[in-house]
């Protein structure tokens, strides 16, 4: 591709005035702009003024020598690009290896013909076309970026920040100036970020990971995520993606303080209402008929019933606002689990369903809070309860693998479709064979979410008439690391 030389200026540098004016005459023959120079500094002056797009430089000159004026116009942003051709008549591979050392492109001695150096002048125009064009894309992309209505900031491989965009810039209240000398961890450290969250962004995360940045005694609550980039064939780079949620955590605080208020309100009257039928069905406050013993029961077993309703909504609420207080310990898997199967047998033994536990020889030591746990597995168990069918089975199991301790929970019961499977872990959804049933769905959400908040994993298993396979991961005594491998989850139903 021949370039047009039309509206190009070629600077002619060279202390002898009668190569100056062959060059010149050459050159404006072909269509080139010519402007000349006959020593060094007048010569880097020009080159700096005009900005010419290609440089014809003498090496041997009085005063500022061309290896200087090179060395000069590669310093300068403006004249960094701009293509050096080096006049010698120099042939010394030493001397060459110097000039390109000191910043020019390449050598042309001073008998090349004029055919040669129209080609060598061509080809460093389009290398330079080419140059100008990618660093017009890049400066593009630069004013795109910095312009960004979200948080994004690009590290390069030793987690220095290349890029960021103003809103990134004016959360971490940084100058700009500040940015570009600073690592993100650096950043994030200096905000209060906990280490683990900084490790977990630096790995690279396709889930959010929730930060809290604190400034002024002020504290952001915002969400990141990371994504490994290429910036050329060699350089690997980290995207940093943060959210601001400030807003929305406050508005669920509000509303998890609303709801508690509510949950309290209605639990108090409620406890009273317990206790005063519990009263009159003992006979303490009168004589009561069976008839009346058996109402008081059936209203003191509906209060229960809406204790219960209210204490899921509650924990929905809190989980929802980012609310799980976790209080982990090591226990004892196995005893735990005994004592939740004792606590609901006579449940099961009153629709004639057998329940089996099956543990390691061996104690399996975790590292979770046992309250939840207890709630987590008396959840599990009791919806495998009441859906199963008359005469049914239970069967648990427990075994370790990979770090983690994998707990089963299978069942003969009536099982669910894949429509009813798809939208299990949805607040307040159920399925068509459910809705006969009471409840409102909120079960098995609360399980995963207080499942992961331990870091392990919830998997279900179902087929309509056949039952359900209920499986979940926690961490074993002495945790995994976070980006250990998770166990493979139990594919298949007994």
């Amino acid at each position: 591709m021949m370039v047009d030389p039309r509206e190009r200026t070629i600077l002619v540098v060279d202390d002898s005035p009668p190569t100056c004016l062959y060059l010149k005459r050459l050159l404006e023959q072909r269509g080139y702009r010519v402007a000349t120079a006959n020593d060094g500094a007048t010569g880097a002056r020009l080159a700096l003024e005009t900005l010419p797009d290609l440089i014809l430089l003498d090496k041997e000159m009085p005063g500022m020598h061309g290896f200087d004026v090179s060395r000069i116009l590669r310093r300068h942003q403006d004249t960094s690009g701009i293509p050096i051709l080096m006049i010698s008549s120099e042939t010394e591979t030493a001397e060459r290896i110097r000039g390109l050392e000191m910043g020019a492109d390449d050598f042309i001695t001073k008998g090349i013909t004029s055919e040669e150096l129209h080609s060598k002048i061509n080809a460093f125009l389009r290398i330079k076309d080419l140059q100008d064009r990618l660093k017009g894309e890049s400066d593009k992309l630069n004013q795109i970026f910095r312009f960004l209505h979200e948080p994004v900031a690009i590290c390069n491989g030793e987690d220095r920040v290349l890029l960021a965009s103003q809103v990134f810039l004016g959360l971490m209240r940084m100058p700009r100036e500040v940015a570009r000398f600073k690592t993100m961890t650096e950043i994030l450290a200096a905000l209060q970020v906990p280490a683990e969250a900084i490790d977990a962004l630096r790995r690279g995360t396709r889930e959010d990971v929730r930060i809290t940045i604190t400034i002024d005694g002020e504290a952001t609550f915002l969400t990141g995520r990371t994504a490994p980039i290429r910036l050329d064939s060699s350089e690997e780079a980290l995207a940093y993606i943060f959210r601001d949620v400030t807003r929305e955590v406050e508005t669920e605080r509000m509303k998890a303080d609303f709801h508690s208020m509510i949950a309290h309100d209605l639990r108090s009257p409620m406890s009273v209402i317990q206790g005063y039928v519990s009263l009159m069905a003992s006979g303490k406050t009168g004589d009561v008929n069976p008839t009346q013993v058996e109402f008081l029961g059936s209203v003191n077993r509906k209060i229960t019933e809406m204790t219960a309703l209210l204490n899921d909504f509650l924990d929905m609420s809190k989980m929802d606002a980012g609310f799980v207080n976790l209080k982990c310990q090591d226990l004892d898997l196995g005893e735990l689990l005994r004592e939740v199967v004792a606590d609901l047998s006579p449940l099961a033994e009153s629709r004639g369903i057998a329940m089996a536990v099956d543990l390691p020889a061996a104690a399996v030591v975790i590292h979770a809070d046992p309250l939840r746990l207890t709630q987590i597995l008396r959840n599990i168990v009791s919806n495998s309860i009441k859906y199963n069918v008359e005469t049914g089975w239970i069967r648990l199991s427990v075994v370790p693998v990979d770090g983690y301790a994998r707990v089963g929970v299978a069942d003969g019961g009536i099982g669910m479709s894949e429509d009813e499977l798809r939208v299990l872990f949805e607040p307040y959804t159920r399925g068509a064979t459910q809705r006969t049933i009471k409840g409102v769905g909120l079960g098995v959400v609360i399980v995963k979410k207080l499942v992961e908040a331990h870091g392990g994993e919830v998997h279900v298993v179902s087929e309509p008439g056949r039952g359900t396979l209920f499986s979940f991961t926690m961490p074993l005594a002495g945790a995994p690391a976070a980006d250990a491998p998770r166990p493979e989850p139990a594919a298949a139903l007994p």
